[in-house]
């Protein structure tokens, strides 16, 4: 039975190609004109970002910091340094001025005592993405000061009491010179190689997971707008005589959905990027089949429990869009809060990594979408039998 209503519900679809193709169109139509005015609105940002420096305390230390700032390979191409005098409100609110970078007068001073004197950055909300770099020098500068007070430890611990105060003063100066050098990685402030030692996707990569999964979902909301099973009375005449419960309908829509899911994985997440790159071709099948089992359970749940076809599809909508962000599917985990890092949601974009990077299989993280996609499972039974009390 539930067969029989699944193939109906396939023959249904596929006398529409049209509809079917425009279902599949759209979503990567809407991604092309986004992606792109995106791109171009980042583009003309970061051509010419200018990142204005106020030095108050005009120090060997200080200086050579916004040396190594300044001659750093991966931001000289985009960023413009501007020494500049004067107080921090002079500046504020000029259009072409991405961050303001204020190094406070005794900052040199404090750190020769122990003391880590904070580096000001004003971000201009005006430019997000150019300001985005104002924020990497202040992590820089955070690693410049922990990397000083490093130098300034070991002199002070190991050497202070033998040496006169002008050697011990030059050989601070040496000593935070050198371990500067070493944390900032001369003149390498973005190490890339790194990315595999911190279980992170590299950019190409998150890219085509963010993509894939993006266009799916859209994919996923068009297709249920468009093919919903039609509530036709003699259709439903008809499953009453045969007993068709709402649980055996149930099942057979997560058949039709992950059905035609599996098929829109193989072409758009397997076959096109495997044209690109070499990719294990069962692993991530596995990988996108569990995601797309998760997506389409947690539509079927919410059109049981909430019975609105409209309603039901804003709703899956946020949920969906939501869980895409914080499971690192979208976004990369460094612009994700703690908490979301820490969730079971993030375990997708762990699996990735395991199956993509490493080329093994992730078996804790597909365990736990198997038990999540059970889960789903139990709660869609409940909601089906609680629909069918109703009635």
């Amino acid at each position: 039975m539930i067969f029989t209503y699944s193939l109906f519900e396939l023959k249904r679809i596929l006398k529409s190609p049209v509809l079917l193709l425009f279902v599949i169109s759209l979503p990567i139509a809407i991604v092309l004109i986004v992606g792109m005015v995106i791109y171009q609105s980042v583009q003309s940002e970061l051509e010419d970002v200018s990142l204005i420096v106020i030095d108050e305390d005009q120090t060997f230390e200080t200086n050579t910091l916004i040396q190594q700032l300044e001659n750093d390979e991966t931001l000289a191409e985009h960023v413009e340094f501007l020494r500049k005098d004067g107080v921090v409100d002079d500046y504020v609110g000029q259009q072409n001025v991405a961050a303001i970078i204020r190094v406070p007068e005794g900052f040199t001073s404090q750190l020769r005592s122990g003391v880590n004197e904070p580096i000001d950055v004003y971000l201009n909300e005006r430019q997000p993405f150019a300001s985005q770099l104002g924020y990497l020098l202040l992590k820089s500068g955070q690693d410049y000061i922990t990397a000083a007070q490093s130098g300034v430890n070991t002199v002070n611990h190991y050497l202070g009491s033998q040496m006169s105060d002008d050697e011990r003063r030059d050989l601070v100066q040496q000593m935070t010179v050198h371990f500067t050098l070493l944390t900032l990685g001369r003149n390498s402030l973005f190490v890339e190689h790194n990315l595999a030692e911190m279980n992170t996707l590299a950019r190409e990569q998150q890219a085509y997971v963010g993509v894939v999964s993006l266009l799916y979902v859209l994919t996923l909301l068009f297709f249920n707008f468009l093919f919903k099973p039609k509530a036709w009375h003699g259709i439903e005449e008809r499953f009453t005589i045969i007993r068709l419960t709402e649980w055996k309908r149930s099942v057979s829509e997560f058949i039709v959905l992950f059905s035609m899911s599996i098929l829109y994985m193989i072409i758009f997440a397997l076959i096109i990027p495997n044209l690109v790159t070499e990719i294990n071709m069962f692993l991530l099948l596995v990988q996108w089949g569990a995601i797309a089992a998760i997506f389409c359970l947690l539509y079927l749940l919410l059109d049981r429990v909430i019975k609105v076809p409209a309603f039901t599809l804003m709703i899956f909508s946020f949920l969906s869009i939501g869980l895409l962000f914080i499971s690192g599917l979208i976004l990369p985990n460094a612009f994700l809060p703690e908490w979301a890092q820490n969730s079971v949601a993030y375990i997708m974009n762990q699996s990735f990594y395991t199956t993509i990077n490493v080329g093994e299989i992730p078996i804790i993280e597909w365990l736990v979408m198997g038990a999540v996609v059970f889960l789903l499972f139990i709660l869609l039974w409940l909601g089906t039998r609680r629909g069918e009390a109703l009635t």
